[in-house]
């Protein structure tokens, strides 16, 4: 039986039109599933531009209900491609802000929330607004899907800088962490965003998969800077595949549950170490 493969799909600049980033997301995961994968997944918010630092007013509007077009134009691409979508969106929230949430639309079509961003980062000291003034944050519940023979946690950005969130997901059975990336970090030293995801892969012993925006983006009258990078890196912390912050490209990766449980032996391994010590 042939192994599992997951990709992630580099998406950008956006502007205020949303329909080259869909385009662009189904192209990556028509490529995707070309190349073997079948679970494709694509950044934060990944059809709109970055504005948590402007008011908030301006941009609520483009929140979206689960069956909105977003979510439509990408189960379909999901049903029309025979694969599993791991996406972006702001979704309507009850009390008037919405949600950065994590949707999944899965190979027959149908599509259901997965994950809710949770920790929203501080605003920018020369910033008017934050992400706390665009959206709610989501319930600090992490959880595990299974997509085919893999169980897959989702992370929204910010949430990967917190171990617990990491821990979470690992203790819930994921076999494999994704994580969906937008803004920018311009205080990040070089390095740091590989460094970090490659650190709580290993000590969790997961697969840790990332979809990235790219690119600069100019809607605001300034430029916003992307700065992530989608990689794939294995339970030992080493990073199997990666795209250059500032172009598209695709990166797969294939899954070996013999890896997994090798790391996660070790881990236990270690743990006895450290007790008895």
């Amino acid at each position: 039986m042939a192994l599992p493969k997951v990709a992630a799909v580099s998406i950008g600049p956006a502007d205020e039109d949303p329909l080259p980033l869909w385009m662009e997301a189904e192209a990556g995961i028509k490529a995707a599933a070309q190349a073997g994968a079948t679970l494709v997944v694509l950044p934060e918010l990944f059809a709109q531009a970055y504005v948590a630092g402007e008011d908030p007013g301006r941009w609520s509007h483009r929140a979206e209900t689960i069956e909105g077009r977003t979510a439509t134009r990408m189960a379909t691409a999901a049903r029309s491609n025979g694969v599993a979508v791991l996406f972006g969106m702001a979704l309507t929230g009850p009390n008037g802000l919405p949600l950065n949430a994590a949707a999944l639309a899965r190979a027959d079509g149908s599509v259901e929330r997965v994950a809710g961003k949770i920790h929203l980062p501080p605003a920018n000291p020369a910033d008017a607004f934050g992400e706390a003034d665009h959206f709610a944050p989501g319930p600090a519940i992490i959880g595990a899907v299974e997509v085919g023979p893999i169980r897959v946690a989702t992370l929204i950005c910010y949430d990967r800088r917190f171990p617990e969130c990491w821990r979470a997901a690992a203790k819930a059975g994921a076999d494999l962490i994704a994580v969906m990336v937008g803004g920018p970090a311009p205080s990040d030293p070089e390095g740091l965003f590989a460094s970090e995801l490659r650190t709580h892969a290993r000590a969790n012993a997961v697969y840790a998969l990332t979809a990235a925006r790219y690119g600069t983006e100019t809607v605001l009258g300034h430029p916003v800077r992307h700065d992530g990078e989608s990689l794939a890196i294995d339970p030992n912390g080493a990073i199997l595949a990666i795209a250059p912050q500032a172009a598209p490209r695709l990166v797969v990766a294939t899954v070996d549950f013999a890896r997994l449980a090798e790391a996660r032996a070790q881990n236990a391994t270690a743990r006895c170490l450290r007790l008895s010590a």
